[in-house]
């Protein structure tokens, strides 16, 4: 059963697709289509939130649009994440722009919104709204200099909102309007740090927004892509360095939280931090597109993660400075996304065994050394402490690539993620000649015993989710993907017709198939079909032979993206968005999807 549909008292809230992005590439503010900045966290994507509203109708926005207009429609200026949305009524027209600098280091603080009447006249009407600390902490406004001063006492740093027409302060609302005339605009400028010097005052708006179309095309210019699809996989690119921190390097796996999976249910996470997978597999889908500097960066950020624990290898995840204060929080005074409780802060999941990522990481680097510098000797040391860790633990019981949160459990994605570890290593040293341990083949060989033997279920005809389990799970797409196996070999064929049969509809794959609450750990409506799964499936049918029918399907999937080209996590049975968006995981694997067909296309449909 797909996701339930919102109670009518709930409709208020924006469509999860209706929502676009812009950042500084240290954080995002994501922008509905009715005009308002509904989400933003500030200085970083895991600082809290000064506009929420996006979870609670009264937890702060940040409006600017038309009068005669609730809605308009959204479109990012080509190659680039500044922002354009478009409002009509008969002969009146107007856009607005909203864009972060990025370029000039001293203007990044700010969020500008340009409000520019194209056609007629219309009266524009700008609304802020702050709720400082996930709308839970203190809010004070005064008029100052013409300008409009929040601050909440110290805990956030003080903003400025600055604009070309006057400025009222009521309560907390800062509002300003006026009549305009085509030719005209609003421009409105939030600064961060109550800093003085702003875009404003420097006239330089104009400027700041050339200069952010230019570093971002200029960006988008490094890529080698030329294959079909090209705006939408570049799309997916931007939507991926939009999730870049450019100070740390680290990679957040969406910059929202709280959005739910299931409509009414409480499959709500907070994404904003740096899983190791994640990072790794957006390292290799930008590898892909010829995008060097964010793996260089990566790797220097995954090296220190590893560095600094003498004993541990490594941790799930991370905060993006690479801290793991991870505690997860609820906020009961938020009401949720339409009506989704509990809205949560932090990430449990940072507790957890998750064995897969020891591959991951791996199979990222052993792509990156082919791309922008060769392994060294201090990076092999810190590889190798990783085979050895997937030596110990690769049989040991975990919670899976799904974070499950009931009892730990031995997962094929941990057996299969174990193995890569261990291959990409053996042929890195094979390679370059660097030291092996002789027992990394020895539990390579078991691992791939353990999987022929406990995770081949004959009776049902596939590789099953858990150690002598009945059930699949569309992580066994990525055997062949993974290079474990061939999609023409006859245990993964008659896997992928399970598949097909129990968690594919049409272009949407659903993450598994029922487990149960004791599994899960959490309860509620069903969940949606996972984005990337369905990509995930696109690419294996590509790779088998079957091009046709993966271009078909990618086309369908193409057709559920945001207005905007923008994914998020999880799409219902009509194709609306669930879950936390922009998603890196949903664009990463559409671009490794792209890439796979571009080349089944021009193999002439044979399998590789």
């Amino acid at each position: 059963m797909d996701a339930r549909p919102a109670p009518p008292d709930t409709q208020a809230f924006p469509a999860i697709e209706d929502y676009a992005a812009v950042g500084n590439l240290e954080t995002v503010a994501l922008i509905a289509s009715n005009g308002a900045v509904e989400l933003f966290c500030y200085p970083a994507f895991d600082s809290p939130a000064i506009f929420s509203a996006a979870l609670d109708r009264a937890a702060g926005s940040f409006r600017v649009r038309p009068t005669f207009a609730r809605t308009g429609t959204q479109r990012y200026v080509g190659d680039t994440n500044v922002l354009v949305t478009r409002y009509e009524d008969g002969p009146n027209i107007v856009e607005v722009t909203d864009f972060m600098p990025i370029g000039e280091p001293e203007h990044t603080n700010q969020l500008v919104r340009i409000a520019a009447v194209v056609a007629g006249t219309a009266t524009i009407e700008a609304r802020c709204t702050p709720a400082f600390d996930y709308g839970r902490g203190p809010t004070k406004a005064r008029l100052a200099d013409a300008h409009v001063v929040y601050e909440d006492g110290g805990v956030t740093l003080p903003m400025r909102l600055a604009a070309t027409h006057p400025l009222h302060l009521d309560g907390l609302e800062a509002s300003a309007t006026a009549e305009l005339a085509a030719g005209e605009r609003m421009v409105l400028v939030l600064v961060m740090d109550d800093a003085e010097q702003h875009l404003l005052k420097e006239d330089g708006v104009d400027l700041a927004l050339a200069d952010t179309i230019a570093t971002w095309r200029d960006w988008t210019a490094q890529s080698d892509y030329d294959g079909p699809w090209r705006d939408m996989v570049m799309r997916s690119a931007l939507a991926l360095k939009l999730m870049f921190s450019d100070a740390h390097g680290a990679i957040v796996a969406a910059p929202t939280f709280g959005l739910p999976e299931a409509i009414g249910g409480e499959r709500n996470w907070d994404y904003r931090y740096c899983w190791v997978r994640d990072s790794a597999f957006t390292i290799y889908a930008m590898l892909r597109l010829g995008f060097y500097a964010e793996a260089d960066k990566y790797r220097a950020w995954i090296r220190d993660r590893i560095e600094e624990r003498e004993v541990e290898t490594i941790a799930l995840m991370y905060r993006v400075d690479g801290s793991t204060d991870l505690d997860e929080t609820l906020l009961p005074h938020l009401s949720g996304y339409r009506g989704s409780q509990p809205v949560r802060i932090g990430n449990a999941a940072y507790t957890q065994t998750q064995l897969d990522i020891f591959g991951e990481v791996i199979d990222t680097l052993y792509i990156a050394q082919k791309f922008i510098a060769p392994m060294d000797e201090r990076l092999w040391r810190d590889v190798s402490r990783l085979v050895e860790a997937a030596c110990e633990t690769w049989d040991d019981p975990g919670s899976g690539f799904w974070e499950m949160r009931g009892e730990p459990t031995r997962f094929l994605d941990a057996h299969l993620m174990s193995w890569v570890a261990l291959d990409r290593a053996i042929r890195l040293a094979d390679r370059t000649g660097m030291p092996q341990n002789p027992r990394w083949r020895e539990n390579r060989a078991l691992i791939v015993d353990t999987i022929e033997t406990h995770f081949w279920n004959g009776e049902i005809g596939a590789y099953t989710q858990t150690y002598g389990g009945d059930k699949v799970d569309a992580t066994a797409l990525l055997m062949p993907l993974m290079k474990y196996t061939s999609t023409t070999s006859e245990r993964f064929r008659s896997t992928l017709a399970v598949i097909e049969r129990r968690l594919v509809h049409g272009p949407r794959v659903r993450r598994y198939e029922p487990v149960g609450e004791a599994q899960e750990g959490v309860d509620g409506p069903a969940e949606g079909s996972f984005v990337a799964c369905s990509f995930w499936y696109i690419e294996v049918l590509a790779r088998s032979g079957r091009v046709d029918e993966a271009e078909r399907l990618f086309e369908a999937m193409l057709a559920m993206a945001s207005p905007t080209g923008l994914f998020a996590e999880e799409v219902d049975g009509m194709g609306r968005h669930l879950g936390n968006t922009p998603q890196a995981l949903s664009h990463l694997a559409l671009i490794s999807a792209a890439v796979a067909l571009r080349r089944a296309i021009a193999n002439g449909g044979d399998a590789f």
